[in-house]
Parts: structure tokens; C-alpha cells; sequence
């Protein structure tokens, strides 16, 4: 019967059975798709865009005669878009060391460890959103903005604070080993 089903018949017939009730008619169908070369494939694909940013300005009609202008376009949403990741990302530390005062010395160093994961994530998002060749200088620049709008808040000269002099460092603490 399945070398007679079409090969989407015999696709639909493999995503349709039940492994646990009927193993050896799975197991014809496996073998009945690798004889004719096929792989599983569902009807519905995942479509994964990904976003590059430079090539969508490019592509833009007005600007195609134009590719100085386009190019500073590009490289000027890539900063705005690397300085947001980088300040998102960096957002947490902020949160929990100045708002809601979760901080002590374990709390300080353990944020301080991961304060250098943020422009690292930030610049990774940059890279895969077109920041390639000369358009690095633009996320370089980016997570660098990023990482002085995260300054301005002062949550890093509290959480520096809170490390070098425990006594000071008001706020949240567990009263039980540390």
C-alpha cells in the first residue's frame, strides 16, 4: 500500500501515526520514505527572517540612488538598535541595585560578573542585524552608548559602592550566611 500513496500521502501518513500503537508499520513508512530519498517535512515551515539592517535600507526605493545616505541611515539605526540592546540587557542590574535596593556584597559582585555579558550579547545582536565590515564601527559604537546611558543611571557606582564597603550598602540583605 505505501508504494502506492504519493509521496505528500506518505508524508501525511507519517506525521498521522501513532510510534507507540503501531511500531512496525513506523517502521515501514521510515523505510518507504528513505528508499524514495524523502525527508519528513511538515506542512507548516518555520520561517526564521532575520533582519539585516543595512539591506533593507539599501532596498529602499528612494534611496537606491543615494548609497552615502543610505549607508549613514544604516549605520545610525544599527547604533540606535545596539545602544537599546545593550541598555536592556543591562536594565536588571539596574532594577534590582537601585529600585528595589537588592544589594549587598555577594549581590554586587554577582552583578558586576554579569554586567560584561550585556555589550557582549548587545554586540552579537548587532552583528546578526547586519553589523558586519564598516557597519561594526556603528554597533561597536552602539554598545558603547549603550553602556553610558547604563552609566548615567548610577547603579554601577552603587553596586561598586555596595562591594568595597558592605556597611554602607543599605538595602535588601539575607540575614542568614552573609
Amino acid at each position: 500500500m505505501l508504494a502506492r500513496c504519493t509521496d505528500d500521502e506518505l508524508q501525511d501518513v507519517y506525521f498521522h501515526i501513532d510510534v507507540l500503537q503501531y511500531p512496525e508499520r513506523y517502521r515501514a513508512i521510515l523505510d518507504e520514505l528513505s528508499r524514495r530519498g524523502l525527508q519528513p517535512v511538515s506542512g507548516v515551515e518555520l520561517q526564521i527572517n532575520v533582519t539585516d539592517i543595512p539591506e533593507r535600507i539599501q532596498a529602499l526605493p528612494f534611496l537606491r540612488s543615494h548609497p552615502l545616505i543610505a549607508a549613514m541611515m544604516a549605520s545610525a539605526l544599527l547604533m540606535a538598535y545596539t545602544a537599546s540592546v545593550t541598555f536592556v540587557f543591562c536594565l536588571p542590574i539596574y532594577l534590582l541595585a537601585v529600585p528595589f535596593q537588592v544589594l549587598n556584597q555577594v549581590s554586587a559582585f554577582f552583578y558586576l560578573l554579569c554586567f560584561p555579558f550585556a555589550p557582549l550579547a548587545a554586540a552579537g545582536f548587532g552583528r546578526r542585524a547586519g553589523g558586519t565590515g564598516w557597519y561594526g564601527i556603528a554597533v561597536g559604537t552602539g554598545v558603547t552608548l549603550g553602556v553610558l546611558m547604563f552609566l548615567g543611571t548610577g547603579a554601577l557606582h552603587a553596586v561598586v559602592q555596595a562591594l568595597f564597603r558592605p556597611d554602607a550598602a543599605g538595602g535588601f540583605s539575607l540575614s542568614f550566611g552573609y
